[in-house]
C-alpha cells in the first residue's frame, strides 16, 4: 500500500472512531448506560448509523459518475447528438431511500431518453415519451 492509500486509510479509521464516539454520546444523553443495555440496543444504533454512511456513499458515488458521462452523447437509435443533463431520482437502496444523480439524454429525433452511464458500460437502458 504506498503513503496515499495509506493515508486514506487512517483517515477512514479515524473518521470511523469520531462516528462511534458521536453514537455513543447520544445514546448516553438518551440514558441507554444507565443500567446495562442489551446488546442488541448497541447493536442497532450501530446498524443505523451504517445505513447512514451508506446511503451517503451511494449518493456520492451516483454523483460521480454523472459528473465523469459527456456532455453530449449519441442516440443508440439513430446516432443524432443528444445533450445530457444531470437529473435527481429517488430510489430505495437495500439501506434505505437515497437521491441518486444520474445523467439522462433526450433524443428529440426518437422521442426517447436514454441514460448514457448505462450506455457506456453496455447496458442500453431507455425510457419512451408519452
Amino acid at each position: 500500500m504506498d503513503a496515499v492509500q495509506q493515508a486514506r486509510e487512517d483517515k477512514k479509521k479515524q473518521l470511523l472512531e469520531q462516528l462511534a464516539e458521536l453514537m455513543i454520546e447520544e445514546q448516553v444523553e438518551q440514558g441507554v448506560f444507565l443500567e446495562t443495555p442489551h446488546f442488541s440496543i448497541i447493536e442497532r444504533q450501530a446498524i443505523t448509523l451504517g445505513r447512514q454512511l451508506s446511503r451517503q456513499a451511494q449518493e456520492r458515488g451516483a454523483r460521480e459518475v454523472a459528473a465523469n458521462c459527456d456532455s453530449q452523447v449519441s442516440c443508440p437509435t439513430c446516432q443524432s447528438i443528444c445533450q445530457v443533463e444531470p437529473e435527481t431520482r429517488s430510489v430505495t437502496s437495500l439501506d434505505g431511500p437515497v437521491e441518486l444523480t444520474e445523467t439522462v439524454a433526450h433524443c428529440r429525433t426518437c422521442r426517447r431518453s436514454f441514460f448514457p452511464s448505462a450506455s457506456r458500460n453496455g447496458d442500453r437502458q431507455s425510457r419512451s415519451h408519452s
